[in-house]
């Protein structure tokens, strides 16, 4: 018996007792008890931090897309975002109190300018989907010139899931965040603006070149004269004689319509932008298309202009462009010879 009895003492001893069990589990909801707002914290500071980098990765990428595809996007007047062939981002709201609507549709057009794919776009730091708020197209005057531009705001509805009653995307643009709700804004008015200046500049700079040209060309004629315009040789025109005969191999255009100032390698007798030293870029404008350039139309004073009073000197051209919005921007060069 001895042997057996030390055998069950030895089995009892290797485990707990009911008593140190309830005590062990008591320990540790006191515990839990104790941390659970630790934890709590913890999670919502991690989901907040997590909705942060996702918004702000909206932001970049989608001012990126933007920027690239500009042109197009305003083209269209309404509360979309429309990248054409690619698709339309539109509009993923929600009433007070309800859940965002965001899928991943509203991201496809543009998720590449992201470096995610779509559905990992769609839900902020707590899991639940985003808002997007978009205005129809806006615009903003610029030295009389209109230029269009839509406003996006990306919304993530915080720890409560639930879009709170008085968030919202004014008309101009201006983004009120409520409760607990956390976004980011994205303002195309300041990148139209951004790309109008880029274009105003370099148009200013192609003209100045056209100027020079022009008196440059005018003070190696031997026979000079006010009544010649040396924007072209116009051997094609109706009136060759009051045009530069000797412009060498005709490198500006005779040209009675919009003709582009770059046409590519392999032409250089015909592309404009070699006689002015000017490289591909320099004749792009701010949205990606080339200036265009017209000597001998309707629209400038030149030899051939069917108006008697705008065949005469000072002589003028046009450089020309089109803006988002379909607006149309040109900039008049006067010849002056000195």
């Amino acid at each position: 018996m001895k042997p057996y009895c030390a055998y069950n003492r030895m089995l009892a001893d290797s485990g707990f007792s009911l008593i140190e069990i309830v005590v062990a589990i008591s320990l540790m909801a006191i515990m839990t008890v104790a941390i659970a707002p630790q934890l709590k914290y913890l999670i919502n500071f991690q989901a907040a931090a997590d909705t942060q980098n996702r918004l702000s990765e909206l932001q970049s990428g989608f001012s990126t897309a933007y920027l690239a595809n500009m042109t197009q996007i305003e083209a269209d007047p309404n509360d979309e975002i429309n990248f054409g062939a690619a698709g339309i981002m539109s509009p993923a709201t929600a009433a007070p109190g309800a859940r965002c609507s965001a899928a991943a549709a509203n991201f496809i057009p543009w998720s590449q300018y992201t470096g995610h794919a779509a559905g990992s776009l769609v839900n902020d730091g707590y899991g639940a989907p985003l808002c997007i708020l978009i205005n129809p197209q806006a615009s903003v005057a610029m030295n009389g010139i209109n230029l269009y531009y839509h406003t996006v705001a990306f919304i993530s509805t915080g720890p409560n899931n639930v879009l709170d009653n008085g968030t919202a995307l004014n008309a101009l643009g201006n983004l009120t965040l409520a409760g607990d709700d956390t976004g980011v804004l994205f303002d195309g008015r300041a990148f139209s603006v951004q790309k109008y200046t880029l274009t105003a500049d370099k148009m200013k700079v192609i003209a100045q070149a056209l100027e020079e040209y022009y008196v440059a060309r005018y003070q190696s004629d031997p026979s000079r004269s006010s009544s010649i315009d040396y924007w072209s040789n116009g051997a094609s025109s109706p009136d060759p004689v009051r045009w530069d005969s000797s412009n060498p191999g005709n490198l500006i255009n005779y040209t009675t319509t919009a003709s582009p100032l770059y046409i590519g390698t392999g032409q250089p007798t015909t592309d404009l932008s070699v006689a002015l030293s000017l490289s591909k870029d320099d004749v792009t404008d701010g949205y990606g298309n080339i200036i265009q350039f017209e000597n001998a139309s309707q629209n400038v004073r030149s030899p051939d202009n069917g108006s008697a009073n705008l065949a005469i000197p000072p002589y003028t051209a046009l450089l020309t462009t089109t803006l988002p919005g379909n607006v149309s921007y040109a900039q008049a060069i006067v010849g002056v010879n000195n």
